[in-house]
């Protein structure tokens, strides 16, 4: 009976889970998807490896469709033996991206079945974490891999709590298998965020162990910790490994220049200003607790411009003030960042009881809890806390690799969550508070969130500016007042609802001592509270309209679109830059229907280092990716981001350009270099930097730029031969064979980026070396006469991540089966009931 009582409700709980995430993803069911601007970008980058894919029945670890070449390590390549990845496809079952919502319930569920052993309580926590309005909006934008690693945060963690609550075996398989799945899903920047957190976790275990004298139970949980950690890395090995050898080579890795267009030295990994470019302002952090506490996002549904429409008409008087005007203005939102989809609102229930349980929760980890919230404020804020900052840049391993540092914030959206549930917990069930103690300190605490908000929904007008600092010196007096009075008016209106949700909450926490009021039923109470607070701001940033029909999410790049579709774009954004697109995408399948060769497009009629309508269609000289070949991206810098530099798009082979004025016919480029072509000189360069100057000084077609470390190997005598060439006969992106022609021995330049791991290179079957060529390109010292030539791409990385892989895995499962078997025989059958340990 016993078991029933504890197995119904989680299989409750998880079919309410399934339902709550097909409900809030309701247009799944009607046979439609989400429309995500980041994987519309994935999907054209990636359209080369997918077509690979599907006439190979295998992976290409290289693709030729995104900035000349590169490796497809992250761009969505399956690996050999990926039985982490197999495990994470069955948990995913679901749709996209009703999968994910279901598995951040579930995971968290999880956790707190582990740590409370109550699922009403388990319930709670899931739907206060799983419904932050910050996962909702990045599930909008396609980010994907960062709420698929977020969502095992919560397993994750309750492995290591079982590890020091000395119940190892689980433990430890938890551990393991949730953190092994956490890597798989691939946002190595949201895993280094949660490990600083563990940081603190740890420090306060360690701590713990010294006053109650347990030293040697830390040992041991931190040992099996460190093993899961080995095992979880050594699972993902080729995934990790391939990574780790390709991000050396990125714009993340160090760079060869010790010079830089705009004269500032490069460095290790990425630039301070790119990294804190994204910083969460101090104040703005309030968002947490009041969603439009800085109005949201730059195109909020809600606002209204009562005040601003009557203030242009009568003080804008020319084409010239109105685009002034619509360069400055911001939209709703006046906070720090450049611009933002909506707040990282986590809900005015999940903060007012994080609140209460600063009083309420007598347990260790509540300091916990609390410093890694505030690690995950200050690493939020970025360049608004510089000395934290540049401290953390220059002395932590790896920070200076990721971008973005407003999304720290995600482990504040964790420990928030289980702060309030911990706090919660322990209003009702810790009997050492008294009901006087409780009443006091709720009545308080709600009469002082209740004065701030009544503060500032009275004068907060006068309290902070309710503009940017770009509106503040570009616009006039009046029209600035205008958008303060309608920000205003938004900001007034969050305030009201979060009053309404702190005062319901206070009554149903008030209501849960009064004995005709069970405590379980308030705290159901409080669940539906919550998910209604956080379910009616997540639907302001991601909702029904972001679901499109099959058609349109299978080929997110039509070359004509509908009437309907037309209509429906001018409130949809997303939908906006696929219709405004459609015509250049008619452009580009008419290049390739006349074209079928091997050969580049350059698009600059969108943005063509922000774009993937190239790739889906063409190779393309630009792209969409946060993690391109550093050499590719100095080239960018000096040579194609502020002008057309035909003779570096010709060694490119760009046979095409794409202007604003040849959208219906576009550009040939009949001089382009082709497909490979032989040089009369070399010329050496000493260093980096010198191999990029000069590039943009010689003739590339006669002569090839080669750095002096490869002299001694390249001893060949300047030449002119007319007649020899070189001819692309098969082309696949991870192979390419060529037929050259020439009276001596010549050095043959291809027009392939070069990447100094995986390739190799034959003549007439037999190994040679490549060499750099022109800073970025392939390059081959080839004899006189006819010759067969071939690049192979068969990466050595991936052969050895596949054995360590699949050699890990079979450790875990044996040494999991060994311990589960041992576990089995031994353990005590009354230990199952237990009192959670807070």
């Amino acid at each position: 009976m016993k078991k029933n009582n504890y197995f119904l409700p989680v299989v409750g709980c998880l079919l309410f889970f399934i339902i709550l995430s097909f409900l809030y993803f309701s247009p799944i069911l009607s046979g439609k998807y989400i429309s995500q601007p980041d994987i519309i970008h994935y999907k054209g980058g990636a359209h080369e490896l997918e077509d690979y894919r599907s006439i190979h029945k295998e992976d290409t670890y290289w693709s030729n469709s995104m900035f000349g070449g590169m490796p497809t390590y992250q761009m969505g390549a399956n690996y050999p033996s990926d039985i982490i990845k197999g495990i994470d496809r069955v948990l995913r079952i679901f749709p996209t991206p009703a999968s994910y919502l279901f598995l951040l319930l579930a995971g968290f569920y999880l956790l707190g079945m582990v740590w409370l052993k109550n699922w009403k309580y388990a319930l709670l926590g899931s739907v206060m974490f799983s419904f932050s309005t910050y996962f909702f909006i990045i599930i909008g934008a396609g980010h994907n891999a960062k709420v698929h690693t977020i969502a095992y945060f919560a397993p994750f963690i309750a492995g290591i709590y079982l590890l020091y609550q000395k119940k190892y075996i689980g433990g430890f398989i938890v551990t393991t298998l949730f953190l092994s799945l956490q890597i798989a899903a691939n946002h190595p920047q949201m895993t280094y965020y949660l490990f600083l957190a563990l940081g603190i976790f740890g420090l306060v275990e360690l701590i713990h162990s010294l006053k109650t004298k347990t030293l040697k139970t830390f040992i041991i949980s931190s040992g099996l910790f460190f093993l899961a950690i080995v095992l979880s890395i050594g699972m993902n090995s080729t995934r990790l490994l391939s990574t780790y050898e390709y991000s050396k080579e990125t714009t993340r890795g160090k760079s060869e220049l010790t010079l830089s267009k705009n004269n500032v030295l490069p460095n290790q990994g990425l630039d301070n200003d790119y990294i804190t470019h994204w910083s969460y302002g101090i104040l703005e952090t309030a968002n947490l607790f009041i969603p439009n506490f800085m109005g949201g996002g730059n195109n909020e549904k809600g606002f209204k411009t009562n005040h601003l429409e009557p203030a242009l008409q009568e003080n804008i008087r020319s084409q010239e003030e109105y685009i002034q005007f619509k360069r400055a203005f911001n939209g709703s939102y006046w906070g720090e960042q450049p611009g933002t989809v909506g707040p990282a609102y986590q809900g005015a229930v999940v903060i007012f009881l994080a609140f209460l349980a600063l009083f309420f929760y007598k347990g260790r980890y509540k300091w916990w809890l609390v410093a890694a919230t505030f690690l995950s404020f200050f690493l939020a804020w970025g360049k608004n806390v510089g000395f934290f900052t540049n401290f953390m840049i220059q002395y932590f391993p790896l920070y200076n690799k990721f971008r973005a540092v407003s999304s720290a914030l995600v482990i504040a959206e964790f420990t928030l969550p289980l702060l309030a549930l911990l706090g919660t917990y322990s209003y009702f069930m810790d009997s050492s508070l008294t009901k006087f103690y409780k009443t006091k300190i709720l009545y308080i605490s709600f009469g002082f969130i209740s004065v701030i908000l009544l503060l500032l929904y009275v004068a907060g007008l006068q309290i902070f500016s309710f503009h940017t600092s770009l509106e503040g010196q570009f616009l006039k007096y009046e029209i600035l007042e205008a958008i303060r009075k309608d920000r205003f008016v938004l900001f007034q209106s969050d305030i009201l609802r979060t009053f309404f949700f702190v005062l319901v909450c206070a009554v149903f926490l008030w209501a849960g001592e009064i004995k005709p009021f069970k405590s379980s039923y308030v705290v159901l109470a409080i669940a539906a509270l919550s998910l209604v607070d956080l379910w009616g701001v997540d639907k302001r940033y991601l909702n029904n309209d972001n679901f499109v029909d099959k058609q349109l999410y299978k080929n997110p790049f039509p070359t004509q679109v509908t009437e309907t579709q037309i209509q429906k774009a001018e409130t949809d954004p997303t939908l906006a830059r696929i219709v405004n697109a459609a015509p250049v995408n008619k452009a580009l399948e008419l290049i390739k229907q006349n074209d079928q060769a091997h050969y580049r497009v350059f698009n600059l009629l969108l943005s063509p280092f922000n774009e993937t309508n190239t790739s889906y269609f063409h190779q393309s000289i630009g792209g969409y990716h946060g993690a391109k070949l550093r050499r590719y991206q100095d080239l960018i810098d000096f040579y194609l981001s502020d002008s057309l530099n035909l003779p570096i798009l010709d060694m490119l082979n760009t046979k095409y350009i794409i202007t604003a004025d040849s959208i219906i016919r576009p550009i040939p480029n009949p001089n382009n270099n082709g497909n490979a072509w032989f040089v009369n000189e070399i010329v050496f360069a000493k260093n980096a930097d010198e191999e990029l100057l000069t590039l943009g000084k010689i003739d590339n077609k006669r002569k090839a730029i080669v750095n002096s470390k490869f002299k001694k190997d390249l001893t060949i005598k300047p030449s002119v031969d007319s007649l020899s060439s070189i001819e692309l006969k098969e082309y696949l992106p991870n192979n390419l064979t060529y037929v050259s022609h020439s009276k001596v021995e010549k050095l043959g330049v291809f027009s392939e980026i070069y990447y100094p791991h995986g390739w190799k290179a034959t003549i007439d079957g037999k190994e040679v070396p490549i060499y750099r060529a022109d800073y970025i390109l392939r390059a081959l010292k080839i004899p006189a006469g006819k010759h067969t030539i071939n690049f192979c791409f068969n990466p050595p990385v991936i052969q050895k991540g596949k054995y360590i892989t699949l050699a890990t895995f079979i450790f875990f499962v044996i040494i999991s089966s060994f311990l589960l078997i041992y576990d089995y025989k031994k353990r005590n059958k009354s230990a199952d009931i237990s009192t959670p340990v807070l």
